[in-house]
């Protein structure tokens, strides 16, 4: 009772200690040495409430450098365990005073949880001089490797921004490539000169990490650089990352017309080849400009420029060349023609953001499903129909489940519109009816305990796959 008397007066003590500091500011900044070393005791017990509130004391309590010095020093008398919580709380107290003993931690220590927590503090703490030690770091073992990559996406100022970018010019592909995600991550624009150079690198893995860093903040300056990018890029995953990278500048970033003009402008000096190659990515960013080019290959009387322009018109982002889609279909004759034109508006019709409302893009739907010739092309429609989400939909969807050969895909359809349960809800009889007739027909285990869930008013949640 007395040793829990005096823990009791020592705590009380040591929460009224801010308050009883002299009153000079030399005083006030270093703290009282008896505060420091209650601190300190605290941290050395084995009673996980003392040591929670000495672990406060380090993070918001105690001021001045002198008092992070001490409680800094305190880490190679500390076991592992202990060595973690305290190194987290000077990471959180934001004192660069604490640099020295964390670095002398990750020289001495090897133990990987203590070396990961180090390095992350490091990160937090420092600066310029630090970004060596941390560029060392990320060739080690996770978790210190991934501790690393942490600390240099964080680590402050405009000169290791430099240091980092120096160093992403040099080594081995693996290093380069993710010291260019971490300057992704750090949003450095004056790196941006560099990533356009790497974007032509001779290995693959440096050249998608460029194109994938400047289409998260790159801009109009760098659209010729990636254009430069998807014809380096092998042909493949390489180039289709590389295309979809352009396309994000051109369409998603701030100034995204103005990247857009640019790429036409490049598109339209270019020789033939270089333009086929170039043509996906022409496709994918869309607008007016890039509709005249098209339009253009499509009515030359060259059978390979007309393809060529036919492929550009299906990569479309959004619905806005939907009629003439339709009216290219309506006119072909070549198989292999309206099975790209067919399986472009089936891509187009329900896409999240193509210029149409919901009911509009039932409606194309609905048109396109005419046009089909086919069972697998009719299974297509319906496996799409799903993201419109209206009951109008469903009553689409539902006569098809008593043909055998699409009952499978509007099953699927059915169960996903279920999936909503405001739309559920609102049109509580026809869903029920439609999710009975779901479990008479399909054959699918996860379907039937979905629509077992919907009908009873449930959850379901979908599984997420291996390793993410």
């Amino acid at each position: 009772m007395r040793l829990f008397s005096t823990q009791v007066l020592a705590i009380v003590t040591l929460a009224c200690l801010p308050f009883s500091l002299s009153q000079t500011t030399a005083a006030a900044d270093a703290g009282p040495p008896n505060a420091v070393q209650m601190t300190i005791d605290f941290l050395t017990r084995d009673d996980a409430s003392l040591r929670a509130i000495g672990l406060e004391r380090v993070r918001y309590g105690l001021k001045g450098q002198e008092s992070t010095q001490q409680l800094a020093g305190l880490l190679p008398r500390l076991a592992p365990a202990r060595q973690l919580e305290l190194t987290a709380a000077l990471s959180d107290r934001g004192d660069r005073a604490a640099l020295p003993a964390l670095l002398a931690l990750l020289q001495s220590s090897s133990d990987a949880a203590v070396r990961a927590t180090a390095v992350q503090a490091v990160g937090v703490l420092g600066g310029a001089s630090e970004v060596p030690v941390l560029t060392k770091s990320l060739a080690a073992a996770d978790p210190e490797k991934s501790a690393a990559r942490r600390g240099l996406a964080v680590v402050r100022g405009a000169e290791a921004t430099a240091l980092i970018t120096a160093a992403a010019k040099q080594g081995d592909a693996e290093m380069r490539s993710t010291l260019i995600d971490i300057l992704a991550d750090r949003r450095a624009v004056t790196a941006l000169p560099d990533m356009v150079t790497a974007a032509v690198a001779d290995d693959a893995t440096v050249r998608t990490a460029a194109m994938r860093a400047i289409a998260r903040f790159g801009g109009p300056d760098q659209v010729v650089g990636m254009v430069q990018g998807v014809l380096k890029a092998a042909a493949g995953g390489e180039r289709d990352d590389a295309e979809r990278a352009l396309v994000t500048v051109c369409t998603q970033n701030p100034r995204h017309e103005q990247s857009a003009a640019i790429f036409i402008e490049q598109f339209k000096s270019a020789d033939d080849q270089t333009r086929e190659m170039l043509l996906p990515a022409l496709g994918r960013v869309g607008g007016a400009g890039a509709i005249a080019i098209v339009d253009g290959l499509i009515a030359d009387t060259n059978a390979a420029k007309r393809k060529l322009g036919l492929t550009a018109l299906t990569k479309w982002p959004d619905a806005t060349v939907s009629d003439r889609l339709l009216d290219l279909l309506g006119k072909a004759q070549d198989p292999d023609e309206r099975e790209l034109l067919l399986g472009a508006l089936i891509r187009i019709a329900p896409l999240p953001d193509n210029k149409l409302n919901n009911q509009q893009k039932l409606e194309l739907l609905q048109k396109t499903m005419t046009l089909c010739t086919g069972d697998e092309d009719r299974r297509r429609v319906l496996e799409r129909a799903n993201a419109i989400r209206l009951v109008e939909t469903l009553r689409f969807v539902v006569p098809y489940l008593d043909d055998p050969n699409l009952a499978e895909p509007a099953c699927l359809s059915v169960v996903e519109l279920a999936h909503h349960r405001n739309l559920r809800d609102s049109n509580k009889e026809e869903f029920t009816k439609a999710l009975d007739k779901v479990l008479e027909t399909t054959k699918n285990e996860e379907l039937v305990d979905r629509a077992t869930r919907y009908k009873q008013g449930q959850t379901w949640e979908r599984k997420k796959p291996a390793g993410s």
